[in-house]
């Protein structure tokens, strides 16, 4: 029997001390597990102990980006490194590999074998070989000393982020244009508006602010974020990845990273990417034409003077000027009608009914902050409980500083024949409220909704393994889909936030409680792929930039000349989007994707959307018909073909168990490239 209850994260009694104590318990009953696999070699038993210490894992990581602690978190960041080396070292041991593969073709001596335990056996077979088993053992040792270099430092470089404590002072008047300025904090000795460094306070500054030098302030100290402290901890981790490929025989870390994702190669990355270089360059050039003229004309300036130049400070305010201006959308004004109780609630709502589900608060759940909310995830035609999910959404200082649902417990089956439920958090940092309630930015909302789409792919996994269970590079155990196919479950989901028939149910005036007018949705619904040429150029030019850096250690060859990392980026970014970043600067320093598991695949966001797009031309369909975008039939057959499969079948084939064919660009590039 699988138990119902949520787990136990409270760390009120959590110490650095304690915490070590737990990851040394995770360890011993891990290690003991895997030495006794060495001498009665049980690929049953080898599941069993990747599931207890993946689960185990939890209390022992989860605090590394959550807790109010910073010696906690620190610990914590210490102990996930541990852990993470843990399980590398596991799965590069030569005497398990050889144990195991003797084994490989008798069904590990049972008669209950499926083809998800065939499936396990290969993908074990597979990461020990990844990870240098069948080397010498001088190369296995090298690779696995240098792995907990790049493990090391990689924490070290989220933790800065995480940590970063920096902020600019503005008076009001300097913050002219900002909606809401009530809800920052004041700079006790000056009087000043504190703004600190993290999407909710920066954003609507870099929106809405009317001084350019208020926003060039607020772009500069984010372009250079972290830059003296993570700079080096980069370029180290770039090195370190492309010896470890090359002891293992690959050309390059890219080439290791892309063998085992959907993509398959390096190369049919770059093409993919360049193809759609190819299609959004003319979208590209045109918008910033638009965006030129707009500035000429609201600093006074129509005398056609080409001096006038975008900064890379100006085109978050004028993008959202000429959408407001073309499609009638206010962003500002949009905020009223989304309050993020309601937000949420829909959210849940909306879900349930799409998925068969239903969400039970459980409010007796032991979690890590006030603000933390646990909800059960039931079954809604037999009420069994399915999973877990937890909401922190709000910042904090010292927490995670981005967007992210991150792993609580995978899914599994135990040797008595119980199960482990799934369990995740969704990791939030959206716009708290001042005095009154948190209105939410429509981005926001989008995010909230995509995020939610994770968490829903996490606690619907029904898996016998959890190394077939949702996770992400950002856990320290193995397991997860190809990362081609992560973002697909959440990016299809988070379509459905554009039917008008969802936005009608999404909003509600602070106010008067009324939804959004039928015409402001229609400006909105138009609004979507409008002036999106410019940021999907930047993200194209981060994906073949992340490709390129993990081609080898540099210096690197780009249009002719070569350069280093740091110059690298700033070349590229400027040569796909034709704005320059700011001098001096290296963004990359407070980019955690590179560091935290999307190396040479980045790019799969943009491989992922397409992916999304054509699984949601199915519910788009129905729309278009007149019928309701929420289909109970459609959305069973999604959860039980793409979401509760999670990683005991290949992307390919859950796609096309779905759609009953292989997947096409069309619905993607139709909408996005054509729609403006």
């Amino acid at each position: 029997m699988s138990s119902s209850s949520p787990p136990s994260l409270s760390f009120n009694k959590t110490t650095s001390t304690s915490i070590k104590e737990e990851a040394d318990d995770i360890k011993h009953k891990f290690t003991t597990a895997i030495n006794s696999i060495k001498t009665q070699p049980s690929f049953i038993t080898l599941s069993q102990a990747l599931g207890d210490a993946s689960a185990a894992s939890a209390r022992v990581t989860l605090p590394s980006m959550v807790h109010n602690d910073a010696d906690v978190r620190s610990a914590s960041h210490a102990q996930k490194d541990r852990l993470k080396t843990m399980f590398d070292e596991a799965l590069s041991d030569e005497e398990l590999y050889i144990s195991l593969l003797t084994i490989a073709n008798n069904s590990d001596g049972t008669s209950n074998i499926n083809d998800e335990d065939i499936r396990f056996q290969k993908n074990i077979l597979q990461i020990t070989r990844r990870n240098g088993c069948g080397s010498t053992s001088d190369q296995t040792t090298t690779i696995e000393s240098k792995r907990m270099q790049i493990e090391e430092t990689c924490s070290a470089f989220c933790a800065e982020i995480n940590e970063h404590d920096g902020y600019l002072l503005f008076t009001e008047e300097q913050l002219d244009g900002v909606d809401d300025i009530d809800r920052f904090e004041r700079d006790e000795s000056t009087g000043k508006i504190k703004i600190g460094l993290k999407a909710p306070s920066t954003l609507p500054i870099l929106k809405f602010a009317k001084s350019s030098d208020t926003r060039r302030q607020v772009m500069e100290a984010l372009s250079k974020k972290c830059q003296k402290e993570n700079t080096p901890r980069f370029l180290e981790v770039i090195q370190l990845r492309d010896e470890c490929a090359k002891l293992l025989g690959y050309k390059n870390h890219a080439h290791y990273m892309c063998e085992v994702k959907m993509v398959g190669t390096t190369e049919k990355a770059e093409e993919f990417l360049l193809k759609l270089v190819k299609a959004y360059t003319s979208k590209c050039k045109d918008e910033l034409d638009i965006l030129v003229e707009l500035k000429k004309r609201d600093i006074g300036n129509s005398t056609g003077d080409k001096n006038v130049t975008l900064d890379p400070w100006d085109i978050a305010y004028y993008t959202r000027m000429y959408k407001a201006n073309e499609s009638g959308v206010d962003e500002q004004a949009l905020r009223q009608y989304f309050p993020l109780e309601h937000v949420k609630s829909t959210i849940l709502s909306i879900y349930e009914e799409l998925l068969g589900l239903k969400f039970e608060r459980v409010v007796d759940a032991e979690v890590w902050h006030d603000d933390v909310e646990c909800f059960a995830v039931c079954c809604a035609t037999e009420g069994t409980v399915l999973g877990h999910v937890y909401f922190d959404i709000f910042p904090r200082p010292g927490k995670y500083s981005h967007q992210c649902v991150y792993p609580l417990s995978p899914s599994y089956s135990t040797e008595n024949g119980g199960r482990v439920l799934p369990a995740c958090v969704n990791i939030g940092n959206l716009t708290p409220s001042g005095e009154g309630a948190s209105l939410l930015l429509f981005r926001e909302v989008e995010t909230f909704f995509h995020e939610f789409g994770h968490a829903m792919h996490s606690v619907l996994t029904n898996s016998r393994h959890s190394l077939h269970s949702w996770t992400w590079s950002a856990a320290p155990w193995p397991g997860g889909v190809e990362q081609g196919f992560l973002e697909v479950p959440s990016m299809m989901l988070e379509n459905f936030v554009w039917s008008p028939e969802i936005l009608q149910r999404l909003s509600k005036h602070i106010s008067d409680g009324s939804s959004l007018p039928k015409e402001t949705i229609e400006a909105l619904s138009k609004s979507r792929f409008l002036m999106t040429a410019y940021g999907k150029m930047k993200y194209l030019a981060m994906s073949l930039y992340d490709l390129k850096v993990h081609s080898g250690p540099g210096p690197y060859e780009f249009e002719g000349e070569e350069y280093d990392a740091e110059e690298l980026y700033n070349v590229m970014i400027e040569k796909y989007t034709g704005i320059s970043p700011l001098p001096g600067s290296f963004a990359v320093a407070s980019w955690f994707h590179l560091l935290m598991g999307y190396d040479a695949g980045y790019y799969g966001y943009i491989y992922s959307e397409a992916i999304a797009s054509d699984l949601f031309s199915k519910f788009d369909k129905l729309s278009k018909d007149g019928k309701s975008v929420i289909n109970v039939d459609l959305g069973k057959q999604y959860r039980d073909k793409i979401l509760s499969p999670c990683a005991t079948l290949d992307g390919e084939k859950m796609i096309w168990n779905f759609l009953g064919r292989e997947a096409s660009q069309d619905a993607f590039l139709s909408s996005r490239i054509c729609k403006d």
